[in-house]
């Protein structure tokens, strides 16, 4: 895939395991996901809505945080070239990041939670966990002054497409606690990628944050799609091309069915 970020402020993306149990326990802990596979086919809904229940200690609040497998993004930055017209001034490619990457917390995070404790157990709500585990590599070397501020740079705008999208999420209050039981609904975009995504769920008491067990749920796709989803990461140019041919027959056909309504 290959973004193009117009840095400070407009940014632009272009899209080019088995199964275990649906639940997963620990202790007397319990978590489940449901459906524990996402199936997507060309004609399926913009997204897919996720039920996560389980068990909690009482008088916890519980995080859930969910993470997608890694994927690989080339970036372009631009910059104002001539004094007014924008143009390519870096390229960029950032590795094993999370495709999404969801935190659903049943109180604010700020509040049951200290800096330290967020950045302990990887629950800040600025998706600091991230920045930390990709990488990023530059088609040609910045001085090494500039390094860390281009990084992060990159980063931010990759994840400020990802939150635009509902790919990254962060909401806060979104896990409901009856008794010894707690439910969340995840809403996950059809742009997400295919794969295992990991659940990690935590119990958080006197500001400390503990993780309770883990569970798993997986996203396929099936027919035409799957073979899209197959060329848009392994030939770009065949599924540009394709896209381009469905969009063309789709406006044909628009045009189609409109010019009969405005003969009667």
């Amino acid at each position: 895939m290959r973004l193009s970020i117009f840095l400070p402020l407009a940014v632009l993306l272009f899209v080019a395991g088995n199964m275990g149990d649906a639940s997963a326990t620990s202790g007397s802990v319990a978590l489940h996901a449901e459906p524990p596979v996402l199936e997507r086919t060309l004609f399926s809904k913009p997204s897919h809505t996720l039920t996560i229940t389980g068990s909690c200690p009482q008088g916890s609040d519980i995080v859930l945080k969910i993470v997608s497998p890694n994927r690989n993004y080339r970036l372009n930055k631009a910059g104002k070239g001539l004094g007014f017209v924008w143009l390519p001034v870096g390229h960029a490619e950032i590795r094993d990041i999370p495709g999404m990457y969801a935190i659903l917390s049943s109180a604010k995070i700020s509040n049951i939670l200290s800096p330290t404790g967020q950045e302990e157990a990887g629950l800040t709500p600025g998706f600091e966990e991230v920045y930390k585990r990709c990488e990023v590599r530059f088609e040609k070397d910045p001085p090494p002054g500039a390094v860390a501020g281009l990084r992060r740079e990159y980063i931010s705008g990759l994840i400020r497409i990802f939150k635009e999208g509902g790919l990254y999420q962060n909401l806060e209050g979104a896990v409901s606690i009856e008794g010894h039981q707690f439910t969340a609904s995840l809403v996950h975009p059809a742009g997400a990628p295919l794969g295992e995504y990991a659940i990690f769920c935590y119990a958080v008491r006197d500001g400390k944050a503990s993780l309770l067990c883990q569970n798993k749920f997986l996203v396929t796709s099936s027919g035409l799609a799957d073979w899209l989803a197959t060329k848009a990461r392994t030939d770009p140019a065949v599924y540009g091309v394709f896209a381009a041919l469905m969009a063309v027959a789709v406006g044909l056909l628009v045009g189609v069915v409109f010019g009969r309504g405005a003969g009667h």
